[in-house]
């Protein structure tokens, strides 16, 4: 077996490690009541601290770098007592987590713009 054999399985092998341990951690978040709006297959679930405009511009953010929504599972962290709600954004490739405050106010698409400027996903 050649090295570019080898790199490629490698390769191949960390995406679907990645993909087992972010469905783990997904079905853990679910039983501590945090639900995902985007599951693993990108299907959009529900969304309570997003707008339609925010899933809009969400979407634009990563077409404009060349992402699609299909690569991330999105959750919502929607406490009522809380004062912030959190949007939880994870790559699946990468397996990089990212928590945004969500609602009351906040620019969460602009800070996900920010970090996607700065390749935090790339």
């Amino acid at each position: 077996m050649g090295s570019n054999e080898i790199l490629k399985r490698t390769e191949e092998g960390m995406k679907e490690g990645h993909k087992v341990l972010i469905r783990e951690l997904i079905r853990d978040l679910e039983e501590k009541g945090i639900t995902p709006a985007w599951s693993i297959d990108g299907k959009i679930r529900k969304l309570r601290v997003a707008n339609g405009s925010e899933v809009k511009d969400f979407d634009q953010e990563l077409k404009q770098h060349g992402l699609d929504k299909s690569d991330f599972c999105l959750l919502e962290d929607d406490v009522a007592k809380a004062a912030v709600s959190s949007i939880i954004l994870i790559h699946k490739k990468s397996a990089k987590v990212r928590t945004y405050e969500a609602g009351n106010g906040s620019h969460w698409v602009l800070d996900l713009h920010l970090d996607l400027k700065n390749k935090l996903f790339g």
